[in-house]
């Protein structure tokens, strides 16, 4: 029968591998792009019109930086990014502002209102470099959490097991 020690690096090994995938996504979460303050962020579309980058992050199929029309609303741009992902908190959509000149540099939006009612009011026109913010909800956040603990269980019951074994 093996010792202890021989099976040691080959659970530590494991152990680390199995947490991997984990730290690449926090990771990939906590990445922000940054954009700088000048004219050549700005461009022309087919139809001569001026393109403006706007980020959107979080619950929605494609997040990421797109160049849009001036004068794309909230809604258009959900439309872009392939519209929000299941577990989407379309209830509480935040707009960061990056222009000085706003008073209020984040708005909360309320998309499902919107989408109760009708009333084009509710959706507001997008301005250059805002970061639309789209959450999840408690729910979809408990389900991560609880997928988390799975894994972190399984860990340790390939663990123990492996300890018994060599015993």
């Amino acid at each position: 029968m093996m010792s202890k020690t021989v099976y040691q690096p080959f659970l530590n090994v494991f152990l680390i591998l199995s947490l991997i995938p984990n730290v690449i996504a926090i990771a990939q979460q906590n990445v922000q792009l940054q954009t700088l303050d000048r004219a050549a962020q700005y461009q022309l579309g087919s139809e001569n019109d001026l393109l403006i980058p706007i980020n959107i992050w979080g619950f929605v199929e494609k997040p990421g930086q797109y160049l849009v029309p001036m004068n794309t609303d909230l809604i258009s741009l959900l439309s872009f990014a392939g519209g929000p992902r299941e577990g989407a908190k379309i209830t509480n959509i935040r707009i960061v502002s990056s222009d000085p000149s706003l008073m209020n540099k984040i708005q909360e939006i309320n998309v499902k209102k919107f989408l109760e009612t009708g009333d084009p009011k509710l959706i507001p026109i997008l301005r250059p470099r805002d970061t639309i913010v789209v959450k999840g909800t408690t729910f979809n956040w408990f389900r991560e959490f609880i997928s988390f603990i799975s894994s972190l269980s399984f860990i340790g019951t390939f663990a123990y097991y492996m300890t018994r074994a060599i015993d």
